[in-house]
């Protein structure tokens, strides 16, 4: 993940405006290296770690020096991943620390005492062919297409809160964002970083949206989307998603993230798109929750095999 420097400040501001949390930017060098990594804290009133809303990690990059060999980047990232340990062990609580998908190695925390967590999220490589897809995604797409939707570029937030509060109602959920937190957002990340995409009726209205966090030089993030109910099976969902994938492409970005598929539907959605199911993983340091943890676990399981059992007979 190379951060820009200047937008994660900038991305930084926005959490801490919106969210009322506070962020610090830390570097962490290896002792006996020019090797590097830096990260972006976001910590709540106390000084804890957190993680805002609608943020899917803590943004984090690894800087090694120019080489190729396996052997010299793996004893790097260890060193470096050492002196990150004291860092997070200043800011603990019951946050995790959430790892991008590249971060792959973290086995000197856990031979430090720190337990982990593992999720998932789709990447796919840029450009896209639709041929990657799904036939159900291909169809809708034609659908809307037939049907005289459009997909473009948006830059009036009101529209896109139009769509996400379609999602809102029929999910029964809220993105906490009001049309104001959009612009603030577009405002302070600018239009490279910040991109708005929109499908629209043959008539004009909106109807979908998606927007899209650049924070990355390769590999842009999906932030949220939504659609307005009565649109939903014309496939203006799978359009102006296709359309995204174009532009970004277009734009020279080699790499997407679908930000996270971790609930069945969603996962199932997601995967329609061809993208590489990828793993990203959670930090955190044992306490006495973790026996809380255990017995959450023991009883998602048993209520598995009652629901298996049961279906069974």
């Amino acid at each position: 993940m190379n951060l820009n420097p200047d937008i994660l400040q900038q991305w930084a501001e926005f959490n801490e405006r919106k969210w009322n949390c506070r962020t610090r930017r830390v570097q962490f060098r290896a002792p006996n290296s020019p090797a590097y990594g830096e990260a972006l804290f976001f910590l709540n009133q106390h000084g804890k770690l957190y993680l805002p809303p609608l943020n899917p990690y803590h943004p984090v990059r690894f800087h090694s020096t120019p080489t190729d060999k396996v052997i010299k980047l793996g004893r790097q990232w260890h060193e470096v991943a050492k002196t990150m340990i004291p860092e997070l062990l200043k800011v603990r609580g019951a946050a995790s620390f959430v790892f991008t998908p590249d971060i792959v190695d973290i086995r000197p925390f856990l031979w430090n005492g720190f337990k982990a967590d593992i999720k998932y999220t789709y990447l796919t490589d840029l450009p896209y062919s639709i041929d990657q897809a799904g036939a159900n995604v291909r169809r809708k797409i034609n659908k809307a297409d037939e049907q005289g939707y459009r997909s473009a570029r948006a830059f009036d937030m009101t529209e896109v809160y139009q769509c996400l509060q379609g999602t809102e109602s029929r999910q029964g959920f809220n993105y906490q964002l009001s049309p104001e937190d959009l612009k603030m957002a577009q405002s302070l990340l600018g239009e490279q970083a910040f991109r708005a995409y929109v499908c629209y009726s043959k008539e004009g209205e909106p109807v979908s949206a998606n927007v899209i966090i650049i924070l990355d030089d390769n590999r842009p993030f999906k932030w949220i989307a939504g659609s307005k109910t009565e649109h939903l099976t014309q496939g203006v969902a799978q359009q102006v998603e296709l359309f995204t994938l174009l532009d970004l492409a277009s734009s020279g970005f080699k790499e997407f993230d679908f930000a996270g598929a971790n609930i069945s539907s969603v996962a199932a959605s997601k995967a329609n798109w061809g993208g590489r199911i990828t793993p990203y993983y959670l930090l955190r340091t044992p306490g006495y929750k973790e026996v809380l943890r255990a017995g959450r676990d023991w009883l998602r399981f048993s209520d598995a095999r009652k629901v298996k059992s049961s279906a069974s007979n």
